[in-house]
């Protein structure tokens, strides 16, 4: 007895036969396709060409064009139509003068700097003079005190004449001795400056 199990293992033998066959037909027609294209291909002479060139845009392009021109012998295209140059929008084609256009730069610049750098440090002198301003840190309002110091400076000089005044004042009064008056003066600057 044949059981339905045994049936489909022969349908799928079958099926798997038939694709097989003509994926083995393809690949046939296929290697025929191929040898037809290189019969044609060493023919025209292109394997020549294209062995003794360098392969770059304006070649790959001119041996698309015979190559085309050669399938479509039905045509009468003149030889001036193969030589017409090709128009490139977006950017140059290689050619000779691309070395001329290339500017040349300068490979021993880092050693031009570094030489340069290593002379600086040969210069072993000290300075003279060393700013201690420089050196010691600055009080919070430093920035304050110099954008004043114009206003000071007219302060100080006013300060100094209310002083001078009341010196004459007091001496004229005859109230004091010149020196206590003086002395009056100085006090009365010092208890300013404190506060």
């Amino acid at each position: 007895m044949t059981s339905s199990n045994e049936v489909m293992d022969v349908d799928a033998d079958a099926s798997v036969a038939t694709t097989a066959s003509t994926l083995e037909e393809a690949a046939e027609a296929r290697r025929k396709r191929l040898l037809e294209m290189k019969a044609k291909y060493e023919s025209t002479g292109l394997s020549n060409f294209l062995s003794n060139t360098v392969l770059n845009a304006d070649s790959i392009f001119t041996v698309l064009i015979i190559s085309v021109m050669s399938d479509d012998n039905a045509t009468n295209e003149s030889a001036a139509d193969l030589e017409k140059p090709l128009t490139f929008r977006s950017y140059e084609p290689i050619n000779n003068e691309l070395g001329e256009k290339v500017e040349q730069k300068d490979l021993f610049i880092v050693e031009r700097e570094i030489q340069e750098q290593l002379a600086d440090t040969e210069d072993t002198t000290m300075v003279d003079q060393v700013d201690v301003n420089a050196l010691a840190p600055r009080k919070v309002d430093w920035d304050l005190k110099r954008d004043i110091a114009d206003r000071m400076e007219k302060l100080d000089r006013r300060t100094q004449r209310a002083i001078a005044t009341l010196i004459k004042e007091r001496l004229a009064k005859g109230q004091t001795e010149l020196a206590a008056a003086v002395n009056s003066g100085a006090y009365t600057t010092i208890q300013d400056d404190e506060e």
